[in-house]
């Protein structure tokens, strides 16, 4: 019987994997259900001894392995490198891309509390009914359209994550570093020094993995969190139990975004495209929540795919080896970030609320 539920665990691995998954995987939970930050997680004993845990690790480091390899052969080939090539100088078009969708994101926000009364900060679960904070976010909408006035839209996001931590705790804030990141993308994007550019991205594509990587996290520790969500739509689980879903649903989340941090062909950007489209289409299933929630991410995305990544990545090609070592190379860094934010949850969370 065991046997038999392993089985259909790894199909089902395989099936999400290449993105053909529930949307509830990436829809963020505390927008749509009562969560708790300060609540003590799942015992981490508890989450490494799940009779699942084990089985989809080994399964997680045998896709990451195997991706690497094809990746690397691919970088070698010069699979599709000559448009590759001509992608990465898409830098300009990247950077107006993320000030139109910031100046939608913003304007959205602010049209959002005036219609409803009250609004929020930065995301939908971060809520305020602070009447100022809806023409700072008309104002960081319209700046966030002009160079010389996006710096104002990056500083607007600095201030609302400070005021967000100020009412919801340093702790819980971790789990949007994304904003950070983009607000440094739309101070240091404006220079017309290339170098600074260059760091905008890197920051960008940076501060989006920590993000993701940490609302993985978040699926083992919180399970709990996503039942009444998968309880009320059934045929998300595709036949599994809820927290063997959630189980499930972490190492994919992991998975794609070590990918996505770490390829350096051409199907890092297709990856990108692919996580994208999960997102776009969350969005038939959870509504203008969802959409407003996830537009900048959306958007950091649709960039990864039209610009790629920064010459930043290169310091993880090892040119010089086989293909075997690159790919075991990869594998050791996946499972040195897992076993290095798995520490990170549980130990901020400890630090911070002592539990």
């Amino acid at each position: 019987m065991q046997n038999k539920q392993a089985k259909t665990i790894f199909s089902q691995y395989w099936v999400l994997l290449a993105g053909f998954f529930s949307s509830a995987a990436f829809a963020h939970v505390k927008w749509f259900a009562n969560t708790d930050a300060s609540e003590t997680p799942k015992p981490i004993g508890d989450v490494l001894t799940q009779p699942a845990f084990v089985g989809l690790f080994l399964l997680s480091v045998a896709c990451i392995y195997t991706f690497f390899l094809v990746d690397r052969w691919a970088l070698r080939k010069g699979v599709l490198a000559t448009l590759d090539n001509r992608m990465k100088s898409f830098d300009a078009p990247s950077i107006h891309v993320m000030r139109i969708c910031g100046a939608v994101f913003f304007l959205s926000l602010a049209t959002w509390f005036w219609v409803h009364g009250s609004g929020f900060y930065i995301t939908p679960e971060l809520k305020t009914s602070e009447s100022w904070i809806p023409w700072l976010h008309l104002v960081m909408g319209l700046c966030a359209l002009s160079r010389r006035t996006a710096f104002i839209t990056g500083l607007g996001i600095v201030l609302l994550y400070a005021l967000s931590i100020e009412h919801y705790g340093l702790y819980h804030l971790i789990d949007y570093m994304i904003f950070l990141g983009i607000g440094f993308f739309f101070v240091a994007s404006a220079s017309s020094n290339v170098k600074i550019r260059k760091w905008a991205f890197i920051i960008l594509f940076a501060s989006t993995g920590l993000t993701l990587t940490w609302a993985a996290i978040e699926k083992f520790a919180y399970p709990q969190w996503t039942f009444a969500l998968l309880n009320a739509n059934p045929g998300m689980r595709m036949g599994m139990d809820s927290l063997t879903y959630m189980t499930l649903a972490g190492f994919v989340e992991f998975n794609i975004t070590f990918i996505l941090l770490g390829a350096a062909s051409m199907i890092g950007r297709l990856v990108a495209l692919g996580l994208q489209s999960v997102f776009i289409l969350a969005i038939f299933k959870f509504g203008i929540v969802d959409a407003i929630g996830h537009l900048m991410i959306i958007a950091i995305l649709f960039v990864l795919f039209v610009r790629g990544p920064t010459d930043a990545r290169d310091m993880l090609v090892l040119r010089d080896k086989s293909l075997f070592t690159e790919a075991y190379f990869m594998t050791g860094l996946y499972y040195l970030a897992i076993v290095s934010m798995f520490f990170a949850y549980y130990g901020f969370h400890i630090l911070y609320y002592g539990h």
